[in-house]
């Protein structure tokens, strides 16, 4: 986990507000969080306890391809190595932002 301060905290409740069977991108969870992008990216390469195969960039994509067993239990829909965001992708307004 990484060390606690208040933009990590507003990162991973963010993260945890992605229902199972949805994504987020990494832009629209740092609208609601008040960081950057590549913030986000770091706080969810450090959290180990965090569902990081809802989070995805913006083409859809996430970081490994192991993403796809989740999506598969989740009933994620993907093509191939990416979601169909427009299926199931949440922007900062559904996550509250």
């Amino acid at each position: 986990m990484p060390p606690k301060n208040p933009s990590n905290s507003r990162v991973t409740e963010v993260v945890r507000r992605i229902p199972p069977g949805n994504v987020s991108t990494y832009g629209e969870i740092a609208k609601v969080a008040g960081v950057g992008p590549r913030y986000v990216g770091w706080v969810m390469s450090k959290s180990t306890d965090l569902p990081w195969w809802r989070v995805v960039n913006s083409t859809g994509r996430a970081h490994t391809s192991a993403a796809q067993v989740h999506w598969d239990e989740e009933g994620i829909p993907h093509r191939g190595d990416r979601v169909i965001l427009s299926k199931c992708g949440l922007d900062a307004a559904d996550l509250g932002g």
